[in-house]
Parts: structure tokens; sequence; C-alpha cells
């Protein structure tokens, strides 16, 4: 340097460039500390914002495996504290299931190669449990400290997002595993290809067809024709929007030509590649349809039997009060319609009988309580006759709480008429042999008071014999005479009733006897003391003969209208009636009466009548309403009753109290004529001349009395025991004449009979018989052609009369 001293310029100068420097450096002093200023102060931001940031956040030294910072969200993640995290060992926390994942990226991060941000991490809390998390290493955040790798990471907690993850694979696989084994058949169809794109192994059993088949399939070919079109019917509506039925059943055909019956169910969505694909679930109900098949068949079957069975089947609903339903046979018993009974209610077909015991029954039935399931029940009818029936009943209680019976009702009237016929038939025998028995008692005391009275009465006669008129003595003796006859009167009706049996028989007329009643004593000794009553007769005139014993018939005539008599205390009448009468079928009275011909005699009044309670028993020996000693002593109706057993026939008694009594007895008839009459009847007017006779009655014993009759009379006689059997006669055989029964069971009558033979015989002459009067239809037989009526019983004169009328007829 020049050892020149420096101007004063040069020093300003210097000075002014040292100043420079100086402000040069202080403000570059300034800007280091405002540097370090914002560095600190970033810093500070940084470390604030890790430390409050939502995820964990730490520094870690991958060459000592040391934690260098953490954040609260780590320490929260861990359940450490900074302090314990920052003392261990940061391969301690990871599973082992993840260690080698973090040990390869640090490797490959120590080496310096490039690796993906992010890796999932499986670590374990101070309290053991574990939880995943997400960790993010950004290369730029990496750097080396005193030849360190270290690393700044952040994480996040996936803890749910991997349970969720792992539920969604496990029921990924748990539908993988129902798509493919469930017992329902599931497939999918593509409906832009037409393609099945996925089926299980039940579809494959279902159709018979291998998997690899099925996916080369469409649905034309496993389902038939007519499903085929309901299911693509069904498909345009879904995707229309239309509101479609959750199931639907198909039939679907199966590899080797057979139909199942399937119950089909379908989703719809779309592919990724915006294909519309059907998820298709289909269950085999063959089974089912078969079962509800075989079960429509049984219903019909059943509904068929219910409606046709011989019995009546009915449904009640006891808490509404009407019919469900009732079958014919039901209708039948009833006379009502279907119609008709489903609108009534059921207590109204019940007579008044039964009403109160199924009232009472309904009741207790709507009130929980026990009931037998049988009873026996009247029911009246629409045209007001009355039927038995047996209902046998299952209860049930419907989902409305409605209390319903079934019902099956059996017809028991011709049982309940049977029962009633033998209790009559019992009380009948019971009553006869209670009559044996009184009559042989009756006859042993009989005999020994006829004994005694013989000899009271005897001395009291020989006694009279001895006094005068004037004796003191023969007004007791006559005393004695006249009850010791009365005493002994009513012995012979002891003995009348214990003989029983009649040793003669005569052919007797009924006629005949009234006519010798009337002209007796007896009709003025009953009426003495009652000038009221009138004693009146109505007789046929041509009335047939029976067989008898004329003192026990006039006894009985006798008895009945002394009887009647002591009915009337006043004014009255009694009328005797007889008449000829046919029966065709037995008639129940106090006896069952027999079919058959029958002369009858009927006594009737108008006094007081006999009550129920007394009715079965008034024919028993000494039973009576009467005054014992005055008016009767109690036998008069017993002989009555011993007199038609002997003879054969029957009584029937009709009374009501304070209405009149008739007793009426039914004596056989007999074809033989009284001795007087024998012999002296001519028949030259009535004699045939050997003409064609067709006899037609269904009775056997009828037909041979009229083929006798009328072959005695000199006819050629045949005879047919129905209206068809008469038909094909003529038709083979032509008569003369018919005689024609008009009333024939079963089949054609005698109009129906007439009818179909003047079809192909016009002009056919014939006379109508019968045991009942004149009908509409023996008028209209009459009207076709028939000549006379003739009533039965066949009488000779009376049946050859109408025949020889009715040839000699132009």
């Amino acid at each position: 340097m020049s050892s020149r001293s420096k101007t004063y310029q040069e020093l300003v100068d210097e000075n002014a460039v040292l100043k420079q420097k100086i402000q040069e450096l202080e403000r570059a002093d300034a800007e280091r500390r405002r540097a370090e200023e914002a560095l600190k102060a970033s810093e500070e931001r940084y470390r604030q914002l890790v430390m409050e940031a939502p995820a964990a956040i730490y520094e870690i030294d991958f060459t000592t495996r040391r934690f260098l910072s953490v954040n609260d969200v780590m320490c929260l993640y861990l359940g450490y504290t900074r302090e314990e995290l920052l003392a261990i060992d940061a391969m301690e926390i990871i599973t082992e299931d993840t260690l080698k994942v973090f040990l390869e990226r640090r490797m490959r991060l120590m080496a310096g190669e490039a690796i993906s941000p992010n890796s999932e991490l499986q670590i374990r809390r101070k309290d053991g449990s574990l939880i995943w998390v997400l960790i993010n290493i950004n290369s730029s955040y990496t750097r080396t400290v005193d030849g360190h790798a270290v690393v700044t990471v952040v994480a996040h907690d996936i803890s749910d997002r991997k349970q969720t993850e792992e539920a969604l694979k496990t029921s990924e696989e748990k539908y993988r595993d129902l798509f493919k084994y469930a017992p329902a058949g599931i497939y999918e169809i593509d409906f832009t290809t037409g393609k099945i794109v996925n089926c299980n192994d039940a579809i494959c059993d279902y159709s018979g067809y291998s998997r690899e088949e099925v996916l080369t399939m469409n649905p034309t070919q496993i389902l038939t024709e007519e499903s085929l079109q309901r299911f693509l019917a069904r498909h345009v509506k879904i995707l229309a929007g239309e509101a479609v039925p959750e199931s639907v059943e198909f039939e679907l055909k199966r590899k080797d030509g057979t139909l199942i019956w399937c119950l089909l169910n379908n989703s719809y969505s779309r592919s990724p590649e915006g294909h519309v694909v059907s998820t298709v679930i289909i269950h085999d109900i063959t089974a089912r349809k078969r079962a509800e098949e075989a079960l429509k068949r049984s219903e019909e079957q059943y509904r068929y039997l219910v409606k046709h069975a011989p019995a009546g089947i009915y449904e009640v609903d006891f808490t509404a009060g009407r019919f469900l339903s009732v079958n014919d046979a039901m209708c039948l018993y009833t006379g009502y319609s279907r119609e008709e009974l489903l609108e009534m209610e059921p207590i109204h077909i019940v007579a008044e009988e039964s009403r109160d015991t199924m009232v009472e029954r309904a009741l207790r039935i709507l009130a929980g309580e026990p009931v037998d399931n049988d009873v026996e029940v009247l029911i009246r009818r629409k045209d007001g006759g009355l039927t038995w029936a047996y209902l046998n009943n299952r209860f049930s209680m419907r989902q409305d709480g409605h209390f319903v019976s079934t019902v099956i009702a059996h017809n028991i009237t011709e049982r309940k008429r049977a029962e009633a016929e033998k209790q009559a038939l019992t009380e009948r025998l019971q009553r006869a042999e209670k009559m044996e028995a009184l009559g042989t008692m009756a006859g042993g005391v009989a005999h020994d008071l006829n004994n005694v009275l013989g000899i009271v009465v005897g001395f009291a006669e020989l006694l009279l014999c001895e006094v005068s008129g004037s004796d003191p003595m023969r007004a007791g003796l006559t005393d004695i005479l006249d009850h010791g006859k009365r005493a002994a009167a009513i012995v012979q009706d002891l003995l009348t009733l214990a003989r029983r049996g009649v040793s003669t028989r005569e052919v007797l007329n009924l006629n005949d006897m009234i006519a010798e009643f009337e002209k007796s004593p007896a009709p003025a000794k009953l009426s003495a003391g009652r000038s009221g009553i009138r004693i009146v007769t109505e007789l046929e005139p041509r009335l047939l003969n029976i067989s008898g014993s004329a003192a026990h018939v006039s006894m009985s005539l006798y008895n009945l209208v002394a009887n009647a008599c002591e009915s009337m205390p006043g004014n009255g009448t009694v009328i005797i009636r007889t008449r000829n009468r046919y029966l065709d079928k037995p008639v129940k009275g106090y006896d069952e009466i027999r079919e058959g011909d029958y002369v009858v005699l009927s006594v009737s009044d108008t006094g007081q009548g006999i009550s129920d309670a007394d009715l079965p028993r008034i024919f028993e020996p000494f039973y009576t309403k009467k005054v014992m000693g005055r008016s009767g002593t109690g036998l008069g109706l017993a002989v009555v009753w011993g007199t038609m057993q002997d003879h054969d026939g029957y009584v029937n008694v009709e009374s009501r109290v304070n209405a009149g009594s008739t007793f009426t007895l039914f004596f056989p008839v007999t074809r033989e004529a009284p001795a007087s009459e024998r012999g002296s009847v001519a028949a030259d007017d009535y004699m045939g001349r050997g003409e064609t006779v067709l006899v037609v009655d269904d009775i056997e014993g009828q037909r041979a009395m009229a083929t006798k009759m009328l072959g005695k009379l000199n006819y050629v006689v045949a005879s047919a025991a129905s209206g068809e059997e008469a038909v094909a006669y003529v038709r083979e055989h032509p008569v003369d004449i018919l005689v024609l029964d008009m009333i024939m069971e079963p089949g054609m009558d005698g109009l129906d009979t007439y009818r179909s033979i003047v079809q192909f015989r016009p002009g056919q002459k014939a006379v109508i018989v019968s045991g009942f009067s004149e009908t509409e239809r023996v008028h209209a037989a009459q009207a076709m052609g028939a000549g006379a009526y003739v009533k039965k019983p066949y009488i000779l004169e009376r049946l050859g009369l109408a025949v020889r009328q009715e040839l000699d007829r132009k």
C-alpha cells in the first residue's frame, strides 16, 4: 500500500462505504431475525397442527425404530401416553400378520426405492385390543438426520371400515353359498341378451340340465308356452312400473319332458354394462299342487257326498242363529227348498214339542257349557207333518268368534213308530195277560158265589110260595129274591168273562139282532128315568153275516148301550150303527185291526166322555167311575172285550171329555148263510153263460174269493195280481169283462190299468171294486166306459148281479 496518507475525501468515501456495508449487514441481520421468527412461528403452527390434527401424525426413525414425536390422536389410537410411545420400539405395536408388510416397506424406503404412499397395518393397543390403521408416508416428508432415515407418517383409524369390509366379504361368501346350495332354485336372466347368466345347483335338480347346459339356454326352453307368456307379460308390467303380485306360479319343463309346478319370485337390477338383469327364485311346489288338486277332488267328493247323502247334513251358526248350508236330504226331511232353509232360523223347523229343549240346548252351547253331541228332535215339516230326527253334532269355533255346529240328521220316524208300536203291543199284551188273570180269578169267585146264591134265591122263592100276600114277611122275602137275582146276573157276567171261548157258533146278522134288541124291554129299561135320552139306529141294508154266539154278542150290545146311557145324566142320543167294511191296510186304534172283511158295529153317545188317564183301563173288570151298587158293577166293558177276543174281533174306542164316546166292534165276515136261508136264494138272474172274466186284485185272498164266487156262477175266470200283469194278460188273452180293484200298491191302480187296456181294447167292459167309498178316480174310470162300482167285501149276489148287468148292457 502507498504510504501516502489518504485524503479527506478518500476517508469520507471509505467511511460512506463502511456505513453502507454496516447498513447492509444490519438489514441482512434483520432479515435473518425475521426469517428465524417466521420459521419459529411456522414450526409452532406445524406442531400445533400436528398435535390438533384429527388423524394420528408421528415421526419415526427407521434406523433405530423409535418414535421421534407423536400427536394426541396417536396416543388416543394406541392408548399410550406420549412419553410411553417415545420410549418403546415401534415394532412392538405392530401385529405379526402385518409386521412383514411394515418391514418390507422400511427396507425399500431405506434403500431409496419409491414405495406406495399408503398401506394398511394392524396395530395392537396398550390394552391388547387391535385396530386397523391406514398409514400415509410421503417421500417429501422423508429426510436423513445424522445418517438416519426419518419419516413423518399420517395414520387413520380404519377399524370400522375393515369390519364393514369383513362383514361384506362374509356376507358375499354367505350369499355365494346360499346361492349355490339353497334348497330353492335361483338363476339370473339378462333380459338384454335373453340368456341365463347364472344358476345354482337346485335349478339343475329342478330342470334336469347340467349347469353348463342351463347357462346356454333361455327361459323359452325351461318354461311351458303358457307359463312363458305369463312370465313375459309380468316382466313387461314390471318394466312399465305397474304393480304385480310378489309371487306367481309357473309350469317348468324338465329335460326328460316331465313338468313340475314352481312358485316364482323375481327382482330386477342393472348390470355395469347397463343390461336389465332379473334374479329369479323358484320353489318346487309340484307336491303342493298335487295336494291341492287332491284336496280339491276330496272337497268336491265331500260336497257330492254331503249333497247326496241319505242322511240330512247341515251347518248352523249358533251365534248368528241361521243355517250356513243344507243338503238335499235335509230339504227332503223338512219339505223346504235349500233357499228357504238358508233364510230361516233353525229353531223354526223344530216342532213345538221339542222347541224348549232345543232353545235350552243352544243357550248352554253359547254359554260354553258341555252338552251331549246327540239329541232326538221332532221336526215340523213345511206341510205341517212331523218327522223324528236323530241329530249328531260336532261343534267348533270360527276365527270370527262364531260358534258353529256341523249336524248329521237321521230320519228315525220309522224307528220311533216301531218303538211306539212295540210299546203299544207290549201294553196290549200286558192288558191281555191282566184280563186273563182277572178272568181266571173272577171265574173261581163266581163259581163259589153261584152255589151260594142258588140256595139263597131258591129258598127265597120257596118261602114266598108258603106265605100269603098279607104276610108282613112277604116284602122282605121279595127283596131277598130280587137282590139275589141281581147278584146272580153279576155272577153270570163273571162266568161269561171267565169261561172265555164260544162253545157253539151260528151264523148271525147284526141287523137282525139289533131289531130284536129294539123290540125287547131293554131300551125302555135303560132309558127309565131318563126321558131326554134317544136311542136311534143307522143300519146298512145288505149287511154281511158273522159267525158267533148270539148270547155273547147280544150281551155286548146291551152293555155298550147301557154304558152309553149311563154316561149321559141328562139329555143325549145313543146311535147304533152297522156297516160292511173292507180294510186294505191295518188300522191302529185301541187294538191294531188287521186287513180283511169286517162287519162293524158302533155305539156312540153324546155323554161325558172318557179321560186319557182312564182310557187304557176301561176294559179291566171292576174298573169303573160309576157308584158301585147303584148304576153298575164294572163288568160290562170287560164282558165286551172278552166277547171280541172270543170272536177274533177287535175293539176301538174314540172319546173326548164332554164330547162323547164311540165304541166300535169289528167282527170278521163269514160267507155262510144263516140256516134259515141256505138253499133258498135263486141265482138264475145273475148266473154266467160261460163268459170269460179277469179278476184283478193285489190281495191274494180277495182274488181267490172273487175267482171262486164267479166260478160258482158259471164264469170262466182268470186272475192277475197287479195292473201291469193284467195289461199283459189282456194283450194275449182277450176277456169279456174285468173285475178291477181300484186301489193296488205298488204300481198301476185300477184307473191306470183300465186306461192302458182301453187304448188297445176299445169298449172293454169292466166292473170296479174297492173297499173304500167312491172316489174321483172311480168316476174317471166309469167315464171311460167302466160299469158299476161294487164296494167290498165281496157278496155273491151283489157281485154276480153287477157282472151280469154289465155284460148285458148294450
